[in-house]
């Protein structure tokens, strides 16, 4: 199912059966995503196996946490009886990446209707005949919610795991039910699969011009990604997760994940009136008479987002694709004084500074400015 339709549907069974889920004043869906309001790096495990073995980065300073085949295979066991066990689950059939010669078919299973939600909202939806011909999918996602890993099995550290098969193509998603965890791992997946095919895979903003010069935005969380990267002066291709090619950009997803912490109609418009029926809001706070989005509270926690398709954005380049970029910005959050706060770089300042990936903390740069 596609579109208003779907929307519509998620919406009942959200707020008929998820605790937290109401429907706020703009039309977009309010939820909370329990406990864990952020991911969980240190609970994020990849298999090790005689291909990642000598494929990805191991050991000190490596993002990538290993675990064994047979403990992946416990915790998708866990998963899949704890799915099989429910009245319902959501099944996405979904693509990633809009250049059409590199694009992945992706399952998600979710036990939760906000998950498949935001999902819908955030891969790229197929049209009805690219769905009724969709095949079997390149990647899989098991996502159990917060039904928790058993904490004594090996390799566990706590009741949350998040766990990357790449030889079997499968996640799992155990004792979280955070959904920027199934964002990020499709992410980690197109971090391994298109660097294979000689792409770059990125963690940046990008649009255009109308003069059709590309400009990318890199940075981490909370540095401005989004909100340069919508700017109603220029085209959007996309706000996070983009690949380069031989023949240019692409982006990686369907939908936009924009901060709304003190968001307002007066700095970001365009996001401003995107968040409307359909799009997820998580963890915000409202008015619980008037239902409106109250953006400065923070009480539930500061990674207030909200998840809404692309098409969305009035001036989106549809299909997400560009030409080689002409600027490319890195965005450091600065709370140090480091960097100047604009500079021009050459090419070896350029690869250094990237490789480097120099930021501050975001929480603690906003705790230096209320000082």
């Amino acid at each position: 199912k596609k579109g208003y339709c779907l929307c519509a549907e998620l919406y009942e069974q959200a707020v008929k059966y998820e605790k937290g889920s109401f429907i706020t004043s703009s039309g977009a869906l309010a939820t909370l995503s329990g406990a864990k309001t952020g991911r969980s790096p240190r609970d994020k495990r990849v298999v090790m196996d005689d291909t990642t073995q000598n494929e990805l980065w191991w050991g000190r300073g490596s993002p990538n946490i290993e675990m064994d085949e047979h403990t992946f295979l416990v915790n998708r066991e866990r998963a899949v009886d704890y799915l099989n066990s429910l009245d319902k689950v959501f099944v996405n059939d979904q693509f990633l990446n809009w250049d059409p010669q590199n694009r992945i078919k992706v399952r998600i299973v979710s036990a939760r209707a906000y998950h498949s939600l935001f999902m819908h909202n955030m891969c790229i939806r197929p049209t009805d005949e690219e769905l009724e011909n969709f095949g079997t999918p390149d990647f899989t996602i098991y996502n159990a919610r917060q039904f928790p890993c058993n904490r004594y099995t090996h390799y566990m550290t706590s009741s949350t795991s998040i766990d990357l098969n790449l030889a079997r193509k499968e996640m799992v998603i155990l004792g979280t039910q955070y959904a920027g965890e199934m964002k990020k791992g499709l992410f980690s997946v197109m971090h391994y699969l298109m660097p294979k095919r000689q792409i770059l895979s990125l963690h940046s903003g990008c649009n255009m011009g109308i003069d059709g010069d590309v400009a990318l935005f890199f940075g981490l969380s909370g540095t401005g990604k989004t909100t340069l990267s919508t700017d109603h002066n220029r085209y959007l291709i996309g706000d996070d997760e983009h690949c380069w090619s031989d023949y240019g950009v692409s982006n990686i997803e369907g939908g936009c994940y924009a901060k709304c912490i003190d968001l307002s109609r007066e700095k970001e418009p365009d996001i401003w009136n995107a968040i409307k029926f359909g799009t997820v809001l998580e963890n915000v706070v409202f008015d619980e008479h008037t239902r409106e989005v109250e953006y400065g509270d923070k009480s539930v926690t500061e990674n207030t987002r909200a998840a809404y398709p692309i098409e969305y954005i009035p001036n989106a380049k549809l299909p997400c694709i560009g030409p080689h970029p002409k600027n490319v910005i890195l965005l450091a959050c600065d709370a140090f004084g480091v960097l100047p706060p604009v500079s021009k770089l050459n090419l070896a300042q350029t690869m250094y500074h990237f490789i480097s990936g120099y930021t501050a903390l975001v929480h603690f740069h906003v705790q230096l400015k209320k000082v």
